[in-house]
């Protein structure tokens, strides 16, 4: 009986024993999520001086795309380290492997050997291998055989998110990406230092087992949900109704720049830095049919952008699948631009916007022609974004591609001289050109979608004549 009643206890107190440790692992993450501070964003440490070796894979169906120069991939590495404010690159390089970057070392003995003389003739404090992710053995052994922090693009691009996004929905996607990179380490860190498998890890405990992380992955999911119910609200409050255009491209294309063009919003301040911007933000714009539309800055693309991080960040990129128009701007003086335009097909094509949408919705632009960058290709639409060049024409050919794609068209409306529609028509972009004037009514020529026209219809009891 006395086992019975042990066993009975046990069952019980173990269960009540995880929720217990899963609701501490919650602690102070909400803090962190609402009000971060400087010191809860940095890595765990202050410093560090970084040598970087792109591995090049030679041979087999792992190696790169022939569009992928080395040397250029390894100047991106070299400049998403020198985004953060403390690190810098003590050193660089290049070196060849075999078939993939799988191996639990990546490399033979001899090779290792010369990398750790070069780290250490260079007095560099941390290691990042340019590939995409390292698994969790790949990490400990190289942490072992260099004896410091070992870094990949995915735990260097999520420090960088953590650094500067600015508000609750980009921090809260930061923290739901880490999640299936903590999962894939759970085993190793109840019997490994979490410095060594989470270099990039910020301010909140780590958590030990797979009850804490999924009450964390549910309490995150939970509020992302709600931040971003909040935030369509308040757009919807405080914004016009129209038709929408997601501006994408590789990081630091020229975005912000291209859409501080075409609006002039002061708000918007165009950084030379990679990932300057995190989280979707929205400007309206008239165009010349009169038609307002909300141009959305959207996160910066990038190699090997791994699809979990892509996943979590789905409420910042749900903006382009759901936009009538995607405008996708190139940076054609960038040396890499081909690999980056294939880059940013292949990030579309994941997002669910195959070659066939695109064909249909997506106007490429060209930028930075100033410094005389071209594509060659007819078809593209060739701009500066810093002296302007070419941006009328490619406004014109957004306003066309809106008119498409939502179905608007011109229609004839009249109204009495003092009607209280007239005003509704001009703040919402209805209005193409000035009305004509008539002894009892003022006729307006609008753009307006039949949805557009049925809202219309119900807002105004004074509307006396539609000429189709």
């Amino acid at each position: 009986r006395d086992e019975m009643l042990s066993h009975r206890l046990h069952s019980i107190i173990v269960p009540l024993h995880r929720f217990s440790s899963a609701v501490t692992a919650l602690d102070g993450l909400e803090e962190l999520i609402r009000e971060p501070s400087p010191s809860s964003l940095k890595t765990q440490w202050n410093h560090l001086d970084f040598l970087v070796v792109h591995p090049r894979i030679r041979w087999g169906p792992n190696s790169p795309s022939i569009l992928r120069d080395p040397k250029l991939q390894l100047e991106e590495a070299i400049a998403l380290i020198g985004t953060m404010p403390d690190y810098r690159v003590a050193n660089s390089v290049i070196v060849g492997t075999d078939y993939n970057t799988k191996k639990a070392r990546l490399w033979g003995e001899g090779r290792l050997h010369e990398l750790v003389g070069l780290k250490e003739e260079s007095r560099a404090t941390a290691v990042m291998i340019n590939v995409d992710r390292l698994t969790p053995r790949q990490q400990s052994e190289l942490h072992a055989i260099f004896g410091c922090p070992i870094f990949d693009r995915f735990n260097l691009v999520l420090s960088i998110f953590s650094l500067f996004a600015r508000d609750e929905v980009a921090r809260l996607q930061i923290a739901l990406a880490q999640v299936p990179y903590l999962r894939q380490r759970l085993n190793r860190l109840r019997t490994e230092d979490s410095s060594v498998l989470l270099p990039c890890w910020s301010g909140h405990a780590v958590v030990q087992t797979e009850d804490e992380l999924r009450m964390r992955e549910q309490w995150l999911r939970k509020r992302l949900s709600e931040a971003v119910e909040k935030e369509k609200k308040e757009r919807e409050k405080n914004t016009m109704r129209g038709s929408s255009i997601a501006v994408v491209g590789y990081t630091n294309a020229g975005k912000t720049s291209l859409i501080k063009r075409l609006t002039g919003s002061a708000s918007l301040r165009p950084l030379n830095r990679l990932f300057a911007t995190l989280h979707t933000s929205e400007h309206s714009a008239r165009l010349p049919s009169g038609r307002v539309v909300t141009l959305a800055d959207t996160i910066g693309f990038l190699y090997d952008l791994p699809l979990d991080l892509l996943a979590a960040f789905e409420a910042t990129l749900a903006h382009v699948v759901q936009a009538e128009v995607v405008v996708h701007i190139r940076d054609v003086s960038h040396p890499d631009w081909k690999a980056q335009n294939e880059e940013v097909e292949n990030t579309l094509d994941r997002l669910g916007l195959d070659e066939e949408k695109r064909r249909h919705r997506v106007i490429t632009v060209d930028n930075k022609i100033d410094k005389g960058g071209s594509s060659g290709d007819e078809k593209t639409w060739r701009i500066s974004c810093k002296n302007g060049e070419g941006v009328r024409e490619l406004i014109s050919e957004m306003d066309r591609a809106v008119r498409e794609r939502s179905g608007a068209r011109g229609r004839m409306i009249a109204l009495p001289f003092h009607s209280k529609s007239i005003q509704y028509l001009y703040s919402e972009g209805f209005v193409v050109d000035e009305p004509e004037t008539t002894e009892t009514h003022l006729k307006f020529i609008v753009n307006m979608t039949d949805e557009e026209f049925e809202r219309f219809k119900s807002h105004s009891n004074e509307m006396r004549r539609l000429n189709k």
